[in-house]
Formats: C-alpha cells, sequence, structure tokens
C-alpha cells in the first residue's frame, strides 16, 4: 500500500512537470528569440496545440485506468484536466493580447466573422463548469449520475478544440488528423465500455 501511494505522488509530480516545463521553454524561447519570423503567432500556436494534447491525454485516463487497473491514472485525471484548461485559457489569451492587441472591437469582429474562433472560445466555455465541478464535493452535492453526464461535455469541447484545430491548418492536416483519430478512438472505446456495462 505504501508503494502505490509513493507511486501516486511521483506520478502526480511527473504530470505536474510535464505540463509546466512548455511554459518555461516558451518564456526562455521567447527571450531568446527563438520562436520564428512570428513569436507572437508561434506562442498562440503552442499554447493551442499544448493545450488540446492535455485535454485529450485527460480523456485517456479513462481507457488508461481500465485497462490497467491502476488507480493513479485516474488520482491525476483533475489535476491533469486543470493544466489543459490552464494552457487552454493561455491560448485565448495570447490570441487576444498579442494577435488582437486587446482590441475589443476586433476581438468581437473575429468571433462574429470567423467560425473556428466561435468554435475554439465555445469549447473553451464548456471546460469552465467542468473544472469547477472537479471536486470531490461537487460530485457529492450534485449526485453521481447527474455529475458523469456533465463532465461528457469534455468530449463535446475536445472535438470542437478538433474542428478549431483543423480549421487554422493552412497546407499541413497531420496534426489535426492526429488529434481527430485519438479522439475517435477514445470515443469508440468509451461506447464500447458503455455497451459491455449495460450488457
Amino acid at each position: 500500500m505504501a508503494g502505490r501511494s509513493l507511486a501516486i505522488t511521483l506520478f502526480r509530480l511527473a504530470v505536474a512537470v510535464a505540463c509546466s516545463a512548455p511554459a518555461a521553454w516558451l518564456v526562455v524561447a521567447w527571450h531568446r528569440g527563438t520562436l520564428g519570423a512570428n513569436p507572437p503567432e508561434a506562442v498562440v500556436l503552442f499554447t493551442g496545440q499544448t493545450g488540446l494534447i492535455l485535454l485529450l491525454a485527460t480523456i485517456a485516463l479513462g481507457p488508461a485506468f481500465r485497462l490497467s487497473g491502476w488507480p493513479g491514472f485516474m488520482a491525476v485525471r483533475r489535476q491533469l484536466g486543470l493544466w489543459a484548461l490552464f494552457w487552454l485559457l493561455g491560448h485565448m489569451l495570447a490570441w487576444m493580447g498579442l494577435d488582437q492587441y486587446w482590441e475589443w472591437y476586433w476581438i468581437g469582429q473575429e468571433i462574429r466573422d470567423l467560425p473556428y474562433v466561435r468554435y475554439g472560445l465555445i469549447g473553451l466555455v464548456l471546460l469552465v463548469p467542468l473544472a469547477l465541478t472537479s471536486f470531490r464535493a461537487a460530485e457529492a452535492a450534485m449526485g453521481r449520475r447527474a455529475w458523469q453526464w456533465l463532465h461528457r461535455l469534455v468530449y463535446v469541447a475536445a472535438a470542437l478544440g478538433v474542428v478549431h484545430q483543423w480549421m487554422i491548418a493552412r497546407w499541413d492536416y497531420s496534426e489535426a488528423m492526429l488529434a481527430a483519430g485519438v479522439l475517435a478512438a477514445l470515443i469508440v472505446f468509451r461506447l464500447a465500455c458503455a455497451l459491455i456495462d449495460r450488457r
């Protein structure tokens, strides 16, 4: 028991390091001027890609636990989900500040005119209630069934994120296709598990 508890603690620490290390790299790269010809655009893209990867990784923790039975995967699910939200919020703020220069008129215009901006924004908004109810107290207050139904919105948010990524791809769709494939596999796994459990 003590060994398993230590392993979970170390796993939590590894997740924290893995999720925060890209931020340190981004700060260093910005100050060294190694982000390419358009550093603001690079920051916006990097934060969005990192957030989507972490969101998909959060969803994948459920299947990982089901296949392995190791409780460490579930122990870090809330932590990883909050890190995904952190990076996606950073993506939105980088877009608003570095790309739109906090010009609220143009920000509103982009939201109205560009579907991919709306998809990304809706996906981000859907994650907020999930983060606010990620605590055990919230689950107990809502009831297990209602809580589970609410948190299935993570699949909708991830799908919107994948569509957002696809629409902003200019010529290389490989990352968007990979993200779509991973999400599709996770959804199929979820549906298969639900069917097995029901039978």
